[in-house]
């Protein structure tokens, strides 16, 4: 009996599994981004494509970026009329998650951002590392997505909702999690980088 209650209990551990996500961030707000960002630049997407990089033994999907830079805030990136491209190259699949029966399978890297085509996104990115690869800084913490019809209906959010985002950041006068107007975080991160 008691070899039975065991077994159940291993296996109702077993299928919560897939529930449950191992990715552990550090909360940063807008200062701690810029700092740790090698480039922050506001972009639209013009292409994704997928691909591999060997690493480690093996090989690692991965998904480049194409970007128009429209504005440069921090790093080496083109802007204005004869706007440079940027790519990035990250950890990811070009690919959504997929249903099978009553599974659904979801990428161990969940937590990469995914751009769209099209869109546009203020992005903090790291320095590529020796294989090229770069992503977001926190993840989805240095992705903000730009939505709205014309430049004064611009809102900037990530995507954890702006939480934190200006905690410690008194002199911004913004409150943290909620979406922020583009021209608001423009100008805080402007006055983080000095420019």
């Amino acid at each position: 009996m008691k070899l039975r209650i065991a077994a159940l209990g291993v296996a109702a551990a077993i299928a919560a599994a897939p529930l449950a996500r191992a990715t552990t961030l550090v909360h940063m707000n807008l200062r701690d981004l810029v700092q740790r960002a090698d480039k922050v630049v506001r972009v639209t997407v013009l292409d994704v494509s997928a691909g591999t990089v060997s690493a480690g033994g093996g090989d690692l999907p991965t998904v480049t970026y194409r970007l128009k830079v429209e504005e440069s805030f921090k790093g080496d990136a083109a802007e204005g009329k004869g706007a440079g491209v940027l790519e990035v190259r990250m950890l990811g699949t070009a690919k959504a998650a997929r249903t099978e029966g009553n599974v659904r399978k979801l990428s161990f890297l969940q937590d990469v951002p995914e751009l769209r085509v099209g869109q546009d996104y203020v992005l903090f990115t790291t320095r590529p590392s020796s294989a090229g690869l770069s992503t977001t800084v926190g993840l989805g913490q240095g992705a903000f997505t730009i939505t709205g019809s014309g430049k004064s209906e611009e809102q900037a959010v990530n995507a954890f909702g702006n939480a934190g985002l200006f905690r410690g950041m008194s002199e911004t006068g913004l409150a943290s999690g909620r979406p922020v107007s583009y021209a608001q975080l423009a100008q805080a991160i402007r006055a983080v980088t000095g420019k």
